[in-house]
């Protein structure tokens, strides 16, 4: 039998060694009476500064009979369940797909119509990744954007450009699909035991590159700088074609629109036709960075610097009531801080980290809750407009170039511009600016109630060492492409609002997961019937919720 005992605690670096002893040390018998013993999961627990320990599901196989349940110390024995299998049998009629977007909802979009046999036209407005990566150094080095090539735009979408992290709560089952797809094409076998599992943007720019091979020897065709202009509908409103920029048409049954919350320019021609939409609250604010010691320092105590120990990261909440708060948000331990505009004339900050995490800076989004009221205008691409004009504020803020204002966190607490600059891994180069002149009001309120209140939680958090750069405002988008229960707009069948541009998702596993489900959907049309282990995630709602 094979079986599962979960909330094992190990101490450091036992993790590392013979794990059938603490089955031993919890379960008693000998070592050898355990086989093929493999970490499920493992997280780490500091709760306690000078007991730092990982908590891990280990799987196991034995002949002892052992009784499922719960047992002493919160631990628990259950029997392991069948992995998933995800081969499926091909569609009889093959519908003609096009799926708009490269990043994890298209990606994935598209491997798992491939599982059925439909071979899609994937089209990314950018270019793939080796020129992707040229121009994106070019803008980092010199300050140059081209608006078709950035972190936004090109082949693996805006998360090849990140931290790369795949942590998620949707607890759909098709997360598994999608690390298992990771780890085919490059990625690091741990992250399917992780609890916050992580790629690097060095090692998902690899993959992104290989899945897009495989994609292509199953039959996808992919369009590089091929940018979608618009979308023909029949007289019923169905859609029947994509529309490039060269002005080439593209016939198709079903049109997967998965672009990525920043191709604004697709959102306001799917409005000029009516698609249904509507407003999203979103989240806005800096990026605030710190040497990576600090946090070490204050989330380890003593046990910081233990080999096994990871780059500490952090999550920091501060509610003020009446829908207000102020929260980290997509936090890159060992990382940089990014330039990510796509739009000349705006500033866009992220941040992301290689796969070793050994920058020595650590960087998260600082951010509050923006809502549909803060838009200050009911049209439904009101929190799009919203978002620009903050972005061309800190353009301006930065001396109309594409570095970033800056400015020291006590200086921002102390509402000076003294033009003191703490240590940042920005590129191409900070500018020392007053954040004021370049965050909405109440937002700055936010941000500046919560900064006290996080340096009590996190010591060092608002030091001389921390330094906040702007503009962090797309940390989701700021509308939803409605869609009913078949994965269909409400107003045009045949589009398939996908991931998180259409607001369906927020992050990379989650758009991918929506991804998948679209597939699904598209494939149920075509007559595959319902894949029985998504059945019932598939009723639910968005998966919006992540990091």
């Amino acid at each position: 039998m094979r079986y599962l005992l979960s909330n094992l605690p190990l101490e450091l670096g036992e993790e590392t060694g013979n794990l059938a002893l603490p089955l031993v040390r919890v379960l008693g018998g000998a070592a050898a009476e355990f086989r093929a013993v493999t970490l499920e999961r493992r997280s780490l627990d500091a709760r306690h500064k000078g007991a730092i320990r990982f908590l891990v599901t280990l799987a196991f196989e034995t002949e002892r009979p052992l009784t499922v349940g719960a047992l002493p110390g919160g631990l628990k024995l259950d029997l392991a369940p069948e992995a998933v299998a995800w081969t499926v049998a091909p569609v009889v009629r093959r519908p003609r797909v096009v799926v708009v977007g490269s990043g994890p909802a298209g990606t994935f979009c598209a491997l798992r119509l491939l599982d059925y046999g439909i071979e899609p036209i994937v089209l990314e407005r950018g270019p793939a990744m080796s020129e992707r990566v040229k121009a994106i150094t070019g803008l980092w080095q010199d300050g140059t954007l081209d608006p078709e090539a950035n972190a936004q735009f090109g082949e693996g979408g805006a998360g090849t450009f990140s931290d790369g992290k795949l942590t998620t709560r949707i607890g759909h089952p098709a997360t598994r699909y999608v690390l298992e797809a990771f780890v085919r094409f490059g990625a690091n076998p741990r992250i399917l035991y992780l609890a916050k599992p992580h790629v690097g943007t060095d090692v998902i720019r690899r993959c992104a590159v290989l899945i897009r091979r495989d994609a292509e020897a199953r039959g996808a065709q992919y369009r590089f700088r091929a940018r979608l202009e618009d979308v023909r509908f029949d007289a019923q409103g169905r859609v029947c074609a994509a529309v490039l920029a060269s002005g080439e048409e593209l016939p198709c049954e079903a049109l997967v629109l998965a672009p990525g919350h920043s191709a604004r320019d697709t959102f306001e021609m799917l409005h000029r036709h009516g698609v249904a939409l509507r407003q999203k609250p979103f989240a806005m604010g800096v990026r605030v960075e710190h040497p990576q010691d600090l946090i070490d320092r204050s989330q380890y105590g003593p046990g910081a610097g233990h080999p096994s120990l990871p780059a500490a990261d952090y999550k920091l909440v501060c509610n003020f009531g009446l829908n207000r708060a102020a929260y980290s948000f997509c936090m890159c331990p060992g990382g940089e801080v990014t330039q990510c505009a796509s739009e000349p004339g705006g500033v866009v900050v992220n941040g992301m980290s290689n796969e070793k995490r050994d920058s020595g800076f650590a960087n998260s989004g600082l951010v509050a809750k923006v809502g549909t009221a803060d838009f200050g205008s009911e049209h439904p691409l009101g929190g799009m407009y919203f978002q620009r004009k903050w972005e061309q504020a800190a353009f301006r803020a930065a001396g109309e170039t594409y570095g970033a204002p800056a400015m020291a966190v006590q200086d921002f607490l102390q509402g000076r511009a003294t033009g003191r600059l703490p240590r940042t891994s920005f590129r191409p180069f900070a500018v020392a600016a007053d954040l004021r002149t370049c965050l909405p009001d109440f937002v700055r309120e936010q941000l500046a109630g919560a900064l006290p209140l996080f340096d009590k939680k996190l010591h060092g958090f608002a030091s001389r060492e921390a330094i906040l750069l702007a503009i962090e405002s797309r940390t989701s988008s700021p509308l939803q492409l409605l869609r009913g229960e078949d994965g269909q707009s409400l107003s045009h069948p045949g589009l398939y609002p996908c991931g998180e541009g259409a607001g369906f998702a927020g992050g990379i596993t989650s758009a991918a997961v929506d991804g998948i489900r679209v597939a699904e959907w598209i494939a149920q049309a075509a007559g595959a019937p319902v894949f029985q282990p998504f059945e019932k995630a598939a009723r639910g709602g968005d998966l919006a919720t992540e990091y």
